[in-house]
């Protein structure tokens, strides 16, 4: 019962967002060094992870507005950590891809992964992967969701 009030008050979600939020924070921090953005460096890392892809296709897989897309690119693209190519399968889209130098990958490989202990520093291993399984189940489930897209 008492679960079922939390959950109605909207508590978990605002906990989600509340959680998220922090470890941006963290993320920004950490980062604050390198010139770019906890956003900018997801980004980054993605493309470099998964390799070149549409503006349509990262923000998907990273749940952002192509607005919110368009100006951390526009801003990657002015440091020269991006470059964009028309698409060879959509003359009206861009294919963006990584143009962060190996070092400078690795540095913020380190920081964000320093982050990612900082934030859930209080999980045991166990616990985390149980996490990442809840929250991969809860993003499935709204992916296919047309009121969440």
């Amino acid at each position: 019962m008492q679960d079922d009030v939390r959950e109605r008050r909207g508590e978990l979600s605002n906990n989600v967002v509340r959680l998220f939020r922090l470890i941006n924070r963290v993320h920004n921090r950490k980062l604050r060094d390198t010139g770019i953005s906890a956003e900018q460096a997801h980004i980054l890392l993605l493309l470099y992870l998964e390799g070149p892809m549409t503006i349509g296709q990262l923000g998907k897989r990273l749940a952002l507005s192509s607005a919110t897309l368009t100006g951390a690119i526009d801003r990657l693209e002015d440091q020269e950590l991006v470059q964009r190519a028309p698409s060879p399968d959509d003359g009206r889209a861009f294919v963006l891809e990584s143009r962060l130098p190996a070092r400078k990958r690795a540095q913020v490989e380190r920081l964000v992964e320093e982050g990612e202990r900082q934030c859930f520093a209080a999980l045991t291993t166990s616990e985390k992967k149980e996490l990442l399984r809840l929250l991969d189940k809860c993003i499935a489930q709204l992916e296919m969701d047309p009121a969440a897209r």
